[in-house]
């Protein structure tokens, strides 16, 4: 991306901004799923446990 930006390419800065963007995007709600599924599967396993 800087690549691009020195050289004056706008074109291609935003695709490698938009593509570093949807990666790291990707990354982080993956993060939070599977936080969620902990969550969700973690609790319901505790309260099978208590009985």
């Amino acid at each position: 991306m800087v690549d691009a930006i020195v050289v004056n390419n706008n074109v291609e800065a935003e695709n490698a901004f938009k593509t570093s963007i949807a990666s790291k995007v990707g990354d982080a709600l993956e993060v939070k799923r599977r936080e969620v599924s902990k969550t969700i599967f973690g609790s319901s396993t505790q309260v099978e446990d208590e009985e």
